[in-house]
């Protein structure tokens, strides 16, 4: 009995370490390559990648390198993983696969390990990239109150192509992540782009134009593509892009249900069709 007792116990405490590996490993990998993984379906060898339609986002922050210099370092790091913080919620919530943090750059890509469709993954990402942007200014307001008073800027790339994904590296350390040349314009994209704003290419603008307002900058010349790149400004979503519903409201990624005032006395369960007509009456 004392055994079995024992026994119990340490499967138990297996358990549990079992439990925290896993909770320290969600937090290093994204939610989709994190369930691939713990399912027993990713593909851990370096040697299989594919080429896949992504839909790619870069952003980096304007003026942080000039902040490190000017406040203390514990304040710096509150700043930076609040910052980060809160953009990975965003992008996670859009369904987007985060790829790195490389200081205050982020880069984020929606088509892979799970595929939907091109639409759908350019509209996750400009929305991603709108709501990114509202949260900064609340940020910045967060910011203020601990006492930096100069405003961290962002701004934006984003592009829709054909890349390589897959896992690149060693036998002993990889990560998963995306290359090519569309990447590449993304990052571009995002240098070009003056702060605050979010350039998007000609190809990620076609996908998304019935949904967003957008300025068109034009062609321009970036660093490393040789001819000229069209580029559009994202301003922000068509008032008409959102569900028009007394009931139901879908904006920015998130489901919002309003309040439900019915009277059941108004729908008698007689006569379905002339019910329901009584209900939208109300």
């Amino acid at each position: 009995m004392e055994h079995g007792t024992s026994l119990e116990n340490e499967l138990m405490l297996q358990n549990q370490r079992m439990e925290l590996l896993q909770d320290q490993m969600r937090k290093y990998l994204s939610p989709q390559l994190y369930q691939a993984l713990l399912g027993g379906t990713a593909d851990t060898g370096t040697t299989i990648h594919r080429r896949t339609r992504l839909t790619i986002y870069f952003s980096d922050m304007v003026g942080f390198s000039d902040l490190t210099d000017a406040i203390e370092p514990e304040l710096l790091s509150d700043v930076l993983n609040s910052y980060l913080t809160r953009m990975s919620e965003i992008a996670l919530t859009h369904g987007g696969t985060i790829d790195k943090f490389i200081g205050d750059a982020m880069m984020v890509f929606f088509g892979a390990p799970e595929f939907l469709d091109d639409v759908e993954h350019a509209r996750r990402c400009v929305r991603m990239a709108l709501e990114m942007r509202t949260e900064l200014d609340r940020l910045r307001q967060e910011w203020r109150l601990k006492g930096i008073s100069s405003a961290l800027r962002v701004r934006a790339g984003i592009n829709t192509g054909f890349c390589t994904v897959g896992n690149f590296g060693s036998e002993h350390r990889m990560d998963y992540t995306i290359i090519g040349g569309q990447v590449n314009l993304a990052a571009r994209l995002q240098a070009a782009a003056p702060p605050d704003s979010v350039y998007v290419s000609s190809m990620t603008y076609t996908l998304v134009e019935d949904i967003v307002e957008a300025r068109h900058v034009g062609p321009i010349q970036v660093k490393g593509i040789h001819a000229p790149v069209d580029v559009w400004e994202l301003l922000g979503l068509r008032a008409d892009s959102h569900t028009e519903s007394s009931y139901l409201d879908i904006q920015d990624g998130r489901i919002r249900m309003q309040a439900l005032d019915l009277d059941p006395s108004a729908c008698p369960t007689a006569s379905a069709p002339r019910s329901r007509r009584r209900c939208r009456e109300r």
